[in-house]
């Protein structure tokens, strides 16, 4: 049964995935995205859910986390679908730069700047080395 992109938050929450997830996001989201980390160049594991508050604001989860990759990590959300041995950097102008890991295992959450469109052509969230110049891993939206 597909109930598409909006399926509130609440019909999930039996699944193991979305009752360990219920306390970061709130009861009242909704998932607009989904998405599962692939490792690159960096051992990396988790669950990306993109997800829509009742007062319209969005946010990017990271849940279940991890990552054997060190400093300098930051996550995008890109319009591209970066691949095996990647060093292209992610640009502004196929990507939003959400933020740096100082931590390398949990649950993190963004908030996405208000006006981002995520059916605008963002197909990936990428966790991008600084220091190595290039794509650890990627989660494919769904």
């Amino acid at each position: 049964m597909n109930l598409g992109r909006q399926t509130v938050l609440a019909f999930f929450l039996a699944a193991p995935f979305w009752a360990a997830a219920q306390s970061a996001v709130p009861l009242s989201g909704v998932v607009e995205r989904t998405g599962t980390f692939q490792s690159l160049a960096a051992s990396t594991s988790g669950t990306v859910v993109v997800f829509r508050n009742r007062d319209g604001t969005t946010h990017l989860l990271l849940h279940k986390f991890s990552t054997s990759a060190s400093s300098g990590l930051q996550v995008w959300l890109s319009k591209s679908t970066p691949q095996q041995g990647s060093r292209n950097p992610v640009s502004s102008d196929l990507g939003l730069r959400l933020g740096s890991l100082t931590q390398f295992k949990g649950n993190f959450e963004f908030a996405l700047p208000s006006g981002v469109d995520m059916s605008a052509g963002f197909r990936s969230v990428v966790l991008w080395s600084d220091p190595q110049k290039k794509v650890l891993a990627v989660a494919l939206l769904n």
